[in-house]
C-alpha cells in the first residue's frame, strides 16, 4: 500500500514551514494547526518537523515574529515621537487583520523588553511611564484589531443608525489621546 501523502522533492525551508502554517490557520483557524496537520501539509513525517522547530510553542512563536515582521516603518519618519507610535501601531494593526486568526496570540511574549520602551524613554518618559504606555498602546490595538477583525460579526448600527466603522482615524485618534495623556510635561515659557 503506498502512502497517499506527497513527498518532498526538496529541502523543506523554514520560511516554508511557517508559510504553510500561516496559511493553514488564515484558512481554517488556530485550533487546525497541529504538527501532524502542518506535517501533512509539507509532505514530511510529523518528527520530520522537530529537525525545523523544537516544538509546536516555538512555531507559534516563530508565526507571532513573522506577523510582527510585517510591520513597517512610515516612509518619512514623522519628526514627532508620539506620531511615529501611532504609525507603527497602526501598521501593527493591518498585519494582525491580514491574520485575524492569529489574534489571540498576538501579545505572545517576544524575545527581550517590549519594543519601543526604550524610544519612550528617549523622549521623555520615566521607565515605569513608557512601560504603562507601552501595555495600553499594546491593549489598545489589539483589542482594536480584534473587534475590527470581527465587525462583520457586530451590529454596525446598535448605536446611532450611522454604521460606524473601526475605522483608522478612530483608532490613531485614539492612539494619540492615550500618547497625549503619557507625554512629559513642557516648563511653562
Amino acid at each position: 500500500m503506498t502512502d497517499p501523502r506527497p513527498r518532498r522533492d526538496h529541502h523543506l525551508t523554514r520560511q516554508e514551514l511557517l508559510d504553510t502554517a500561516m496559511r493553514i490557520v488564515d484558512e481554517e483557524g488556530l485550533e487546525a494547526l497541529t504538527m501532524r496537520r502542518l506535517a501533512s501539509a509539507v509532505g514530511l513525517e510529523p518528527m520530520s518537523l522537530y529537525h525545523h522547530v523544537p516544538n509546536k510553542d516555538a512555531l507559534l512563536d516563530l508565526m507571532v515574529r513573522q506577523i510582527r515582521n510585517e510591520v513597517r516603518l512610515p516612509d518619512p519618519i514623522p519628526s514627532d515621537w508620539g506620531e511615529l507610535l501611532v504609525a507603527v501601531l497602526g501598521s501593527y494593526r493591518h498585519a494582525l487583520c491580514a491574520h485575524p486568526n492569529m489574534l489571540p496570540l498576538a501579545t505572545r511574549a517576544g524575545d527581550g523588553p517590549p519594543i519601543g520602551t526604550q524610544f519612550m524613554v528617549e523622549n521623555g518618559l520615566t521607565p515605569a511611564d513608557a512601560v504603562e504606555l507601552y501595555q495600553a498602546l499594546i491593549a489598545f490595538t489589539v483589542g482594536f484589531a480584534m473587534l475590527g477583525a470581527r465587525s462583520s460579526q457586530l451590529d454596525q448600527t446598535a448605536f446611532d443608525g450611522t454604521g460606524a466603522q473601526w475605522s483608522d482615524q478612530t483608532c490613531d485618534r485614539t492612539l494619540r489621546s492615550i500618547i497625549d495623556g503619557f507625554r512629559p510635561a513642557t516648563p511653562a515659557s
